[in-house]
């Protein structure tokens, strides 16, 4: 049996550890952006901007959607029009196409976007994903004992990483050029995967012009 002061120390230590646990899932996000120059064109002239859905990435529940909407909500900010999510689905139901066959097709990516009466077609992509979950191990440490150190084994939180790279380009439908595009990293703690996205979404594309309001 363990001495009442190691068995204090222990509990003292496995409290720690769990509390990192439950507060490191939100304490650091680390984004690294690569943006292409300045658009050459005005934007304005490129709208209605078209989203072609993206499938979800591996190993990331309803991120597909996820970059969908929250691309979405930042053009809307931003003053662009943006058909409803639900007629781009019905247009990739009546080609009988996958988000994939689209975005690797150039007449297919103009004919999505001539269904959808749009100028532009904005393309989002995961590039890459990946995660490590976090885990407790033990360690061996000295304690003191009150008249000398004894050696126990402890509880080490080893925190989880989320990393994940994803491009965003807007078309124009007619020519197939790039007029804009940026690409970027997200990295944090695991478990805070939808935060991240979100973040390295709107950092991608704080670039943009806020264009003029539409009056009714």
């Amino acid at each position: 049996m363990l001495p009442a002061r190691a068995k204090r120390v222990a509990c003292f230590f496995f409290l720690t550890a769990c509390g990192s646990m439950i507060l490191a899932t939100g304490c650091f996000t680390h984004l690294a952006v690569e943006r292409s120059a300045l658009p050459g064109v005005d934007l304005k002239d490129y709208q209605p901007v078209a989203i072609l859905p993206s499938a979800d990435t591996p190993g990331f529940a309803d991120s597909g959607s996820l970059l969908l909407t929250t691309s979405q909500e930042i053009l809307k900010a931003k003053h662009f029009t943006v058909p409803p999510p639900e007629r781009a689905f019905q247009v990739l139901q009546d080609m009988n196409q996958t988000p994939q066959e689209v975005s690797r097709n150039a007449g297919l990516l103009r004919r999505f976007g001539e269904s959808l009466s749009s100028r532009s077609l904005l393309l989002a992509t995961f590039l890459d994903y990946r995660t490590q979950k976090s885990y407790l191990s033990s360690s061996t440490s000295q304690v003191w004992q009150g008249a000398s150190y004894e050696y126990q084994s402890l509880p080490t939180y080893h925190q989880g990483i989320c990393e994940m790279r994803v491009s965003l380009k807007m078309l124009d439908v007619e020519k197939g050029t790039v007029v804009w595009a940026a690409e970027g990293k997200g990295r944090g703690a695991s478990g805070a995967e939808k935060r991240i996205l979100r973040q390295l979404v709107a950092d991608l594309m704080k670039d943009l012009p806020l264009l003029p309001e539409k009056r009714e």
